[in-house]
């Protein structure tokens, strides 16, 4: 006990004469604490070695032969930002094996920064493939006791340093990377390693929320997902200790760079700051507002939807707007083939599955002045216990046909201006269309615009609303 707190003591004072001493509180100045040793292997020598069982490297070396051997890679990762913890990405000096050294320690980055490269000392070592990670890891044992298997365990902070030796060499990241496609990257080849895609966006269920969203997180990390113009989609995964962890998702398109890893048989990309986050140029709809050929601003409306084929999306007469989400308003009918038609939208995407959020409008054009009065029929079924239907109106004089809805500009009607939407039971269904009343356009309204629905639904509020009889006179 004496040793433990001389020792804890000796580190408070070193620590605070540290403070007083220097004013600079930037990153220490690590120029002078390198050195360069001869590597002996490779990391693919490691690599062909590693199974799916924990191996001493010394058991590897035949009889009479020396364990000191050496390897050398370059660092990937970095845990600057906060979303890497104790742990250090490496890959092999030509680029073709990443690897991983659990390391008990915080702000790495300060020794061993992307680009650094490194010295290993396999003697004494222990590694495998990762059966959780399916990545090569290099590192203590961590003896589980029987009958659990043994795994990997972090470099003790007192001897780290002297098994990952921090070289005086340091290359350009950029010259580490490797840009690929989504499809390309997401390969167990590609573990450990830098790379940078291009061409994506996150989803639009993550854009306006934060990168960490302590509603949408799994063991303390949120699992932003992006996607590119093909629609090939990718885990980026964010930590609630990043420091970049309370921004606003970008909603922009670019690159993304960071290091991929894997777990339980999903990929997960890591950015390492903010800064991996590349994200300038304009977001690609990937639905964009369906606008009809015929948009004409009438007084009156009678709009019972039987002349449309079934699950027709494109109505010459009015916009159909995926404003948030993939889908669209479209024609049903029920019982089918002979039934009544009309326009549905709904967020759900099978039973045990969550919904697709979605914010979709079907916007009606007319003109305020000649026109008196709005109203129409909804039928809600399998209510969830949320709002899904809004109504508005906005004039043409702030939304171009086609292009982003401004949100400040929409005036909402759905309560309290003649209309009164009343919903089924949580978990039951209406069985008949009604009416929820009538819009009286007041005087003052007047020019052309629109009268807009607005389907809302999440990834549980996945409740169907079906609308028929859209009447203007």
């Amino acid at each position: 006990m004496k040793n433990i707190k001389l020792v804890l003591t000796t580190a408070i004072f070193a620590t605070l004469f540290g403070c007083v001493n220097n004013d600079n509180y930037a990153d220490p100045d690590l120029s002078g604490e390198c050195g360069d040793l001869t590597a002996t292997k490779t990391v693919q020598n490691i690599a062909t070695l590693a199974t799916g069982t924990v191996k001493s490297y010394n058991s590897t070396v035949p009889p009479g032969v020396s364990a000191d051997d050496i390897i050398e890679a370059y660092v990937t990762s970095s845990d600057e930002g906060g979303n890497f913890y104790k742990s250090i990405s490496m890959v092999s000096l030509d680029g073709t094996k990443g690897f991983s050294v659990p390391v008990d320690d915080y702000n790495l980055y300060t020794k061993f920064e992307p680009g650094r490269k490194v010295y290993i000392r396999m003697k004494n070592r222990y590694f495998y493939n990762n059966p959780l990670t399916n990545g090569l890891e290099i590192g203590n044992l961590f003896d589980n006791g029987e009958p659990l298997a043994d795994e990997v365990g972090r470099l003790e902070i007192v001897e780290y340093q002297d098994i990952v030796k921090r070289s005086c060499t340091k290359v350009d990241e950029n010259t580490l990377v490797n840009t690929m496609t989504i499809p390309a990257m997401l390969n167990d080849a590609n573990l450990n390693k830098l790379i940078e895609i291009s061409g994506v966006q996150f989803s639009d269920a993550n854009v306006g929320k934060t990168y960490y969203d302590s509603n949408n997180q799994i063991g303390g990390a949120t699992n932003n997902i992006v996607s590119d113009a093909l629609g090939n989609t990718l885990i980026v995964r964010i930590s609630e200790f990043a420091t970049f962890a309370a921004k606003p998702v970008s909603s922009l398109n670019g690159k993304i760079r960071g290091v991929l890893t894997k777990y339980l048989g999903g990929y997960q990309f890591m950015v390492r700051t903010e800064n991996d986050i590349m994200l300038t140029n304009t977001r690609i709809d990937s639905a964009p507002p369906i606008v009809g050929n015929a948009n004409v601003f009438d007084a009156t409306l009678n709009e019972p939807f039987t002349s449309y084929a079934l699950n027709l999306a494109n109505f010459p007469k009015y916009i159909n707007d995926a404003d948030f989400g993939p889908r669209y308003w479209q024609i049903k009918q029920f019982p089918t083939g002979t039934g009544n038609k009309y326009i549905e939208m709904s967020s759900f995407a099978g039973n045990g599955n969550p919904g697709v959020p979605c914010k979709t409008f079907f916007m009606v054009p007319v003109n305020f002045t000649a026109a008196s009065t709005m109203t129409f029929k909804k039928e809600m079924r399998f209510f969830r216990g949320e709002v899904a239907l809004k109504v508005y109106y906005i004039k043409s004089a702030d939304y171009v046909p086609g292009s982003a809805v401004d949100r400040t500009k929409l005036t909402d009607i759905t309560s309290g201006s003649g209309f009164n939407i009343l919903y089924p039971a949580i978990g039951a269904s209406e069985n008949s269309f009604t009416s929820p009343g009538t819009f009286n356009i007041p005087a003052s309204l007047t020019g052309n615009g629109y009268f807009v629905f607005e389907y809302i639904g999440t990834d549980t509020q996945t409740t169907t609303v079906q609308i028929d009889d859209i009447t203007i006179g």
